[in-house]
């Protein structure tokens, strides 16, 4: 367990972010009652004998981002959370805490924003959205800045667009992974790139004073 909180201590933000991420993967699947997993959700939502009715977020400004943190398996939440630490570490470890937790904030309300907006109303969640985020950012910014290069074997990103194409493509869906967020993926990812910009240009400033 030591060991465990060693590897995390340098990295505070992606560590909160994967306990919160294990939260709400327990609240799906240990059964919580469902008014827990309602109010973490985009829209409120209710289930009656015809399936769940679903309500509007109005100004409940928390289910921007809660989503993010619902998981709704196994495989779900491992393959999230391996990917949240490996590129949520190197970003964190590079542009720092604070930068890494507007990053996530403002990946999170877009990606859950677009999932909404394209996909309507419905059950959706995940960090897969802000791990795309994370990628986008990363591609961009050690081009504008290398010294924020993280380091990545060039593999993963072939395999992490090629993977993004699949569920896109629907390819994933019909291998029984379930119903895929592409929307919440395509807009991580384009934030993600977008938000790269400013920042790395503004540490690339920073730097030379």
């Amino acid at each position: 367990m030591q060991d465990l909180f060693n590897a995390l201590r340098p990295y505070p933000v992606t560590a909160g972010l994967l306990v919160c991420s294990l939260l709400g993967f327990s609240v799906v699947y240990f059964n919580a009652p469902v008014s827990w997993v309602a109010a973490l959700t985009f829209t409120p939502f209710e289930l009656t004998a015809a399936g769940p009715v679903f309500g509007e977020p109005g100004a409940q400004l928390w289910r921007l981002i809660t989503p993010a943190f619902l998981h709704f398996g196994w495989l779900h939440i491992a393959f999230n959370a391996l990917w949240t630490w490996e590129f949520g570490r190197r970003i964190e470890a590079r542009a720092g805490s604070l930068s890494t937790l507007g990053l996530f904030l403002a990946v999170a309300m877009v990606s859950n924003v677009a999932q909404y907006l394209f996909g309507g109303p419905g059950l959706f969640g995940g960090m897969s959205g802000v791990v795309y985020g994370f990628l986008g950012f990363a591609v961009v910014a050690e081009r504008i800045y290398p010294r924020w290069a993280l380091g990545l074997p060039p593999g993963v990103v072939v395999f992490m667009l090629g993977w993004l194409v699949a569920c896109v493509l629907g390819v994933v869906e019909v291998l029984g992974f379930g119903a895929i967020a592409n929307a919440a993926h395509i807009g991580g990812l384009a934030a993600g790139a977008v938000l790269a910009v400013p920042l790395a240009f503004l540490e690339r400033y920073r730097r030379r004073l």
